[in-house]
């Protein structure tokens, strides 16, 4: 879709486009050459010559930046295709509503699944986002993003965010991520199927205050499905999106949905490698002591 778009320049919106492409002019190289048919204006050509030309070079280069700096932010979705790779997608998990520290966090991009929890390995995750040049979240421009940088003020921005809770508006799918993944066709597993953000909440203090490494593993694996759930997602809604173009499949071939199936060994073992740290253990030899000490005064 990259090759696609003429919104490279000012005065070329989605209408103008639209016009073009009814008119023929469906990609880059069929923009008409110096000295060749008016496509737009007089004025207007020769820019979108020049800018063609950056854009083609950036392409072949891969470089997101300079494409990104043609590109109007409403428009980034159409750099999915080509950088997907370089995607990460996530998701995190708070305190509560009013306490907003990160306490999950997960991570799905080329290298696999990986998570983050607070008083473990959280302060490893400012370093791991840095490597992806594109985010991906669902309503992170609102929660996911402000939070962790209240958290990591060193935290670095990405090149690219793509909020899909924008995107999949654009394409129809309206509401929370949940009820959006069921309308892609998407839905959850039946043991995760009704939790939400509030038992997130519950699942964190039944760990952090009772030691429940089981509270844990749930909170865990809920928090994976948020982030690996936003790729065939994304795939979903770019696909849709050439569909509201009436773009054929031959013209221009939809990308593959990622199956979950291929990811439900790594979730597994991620969920076994949660142990009790040496803090947990401290925290249930409170406990016991405490229920030791109650169960002496009855």
């Amino acid at each position: 879709m990259i090759d696609r778009t003429f919104q490279l320049v000012r005065g070329v919106g989605p209408w103008r486009e639209k016009d073009l492409w009814a008119r023929g002019i469906l990609r880059w190289d069929q923009f008409p050459a110096e000295g060749g048919a008016i496509a737009i204006s007089n004025k207007i050509d020769p820019l979108v010559r020049a800018a063609i030309d950056r854009a083609r070079s950036a392409l072949d280069a891969g470089d997101l930046a300079a494409l990104k700096a043609l590109l109007p932010s409403r428009e980034y979705w159409r750099l999915f295709s080509h950088f997907r790779e370089q995607a990460v997608f996530f998701d995190i998990e708070a305190e509560d509503a009013r306490n907003l520290r990160p306490t999950v966090v997960s991570l799905f991009d080329a290298t696999g699944l990986r998570s983050f929890i607070r008083d473990r390995n959280l302060e490893a995750l400012p370093t791991a986002l840095a490597q992806s040049p594109i985010w991906i979240t669902f309503n992170g421009s609102s929660f996911d993003l402000p939070v962790l940088k209240r958290f990591f003020p060193e935290l670095s921005s990405p090149l690219v965010h793509l909020d899909l809770r924008h995107l999949s508006r654009r394409v129809g799918l309206e509401g929370g991520l949940k009820r959006i993944e069921d309308q892609a066709g998407l839905s959850r597993p039946l043991h995760l199927r009704g939790v939400n953000g509030y038992d997130a909440v519950l699942l964190w203090r039944a760990y952090s205050q009772g030691g429940s490494l089981e509270a844990l593993r749930i909170l865990v694996e809920y928090n994976l499905y948020d982030a690996f759930q936003l790729r065939p997602l994304a795939e979903h809604c770019f696909n849709r999106m050439l569909d509201r173009f009436a773009l054929a499949e031959e013209v221009e071939p939809r990308l593959s949905v990622l199956d979950r199936g291929e990811l439900l060994y790594d979730v597994s073992k991620l969920l076994l490698a949660i142990t009790p740290t040496s803090a947990d253990l401290a925290l249930l030899d409170r406990l016991r002591s405490q229920d030791r000490d109650v169960t002496q005064d009855r």
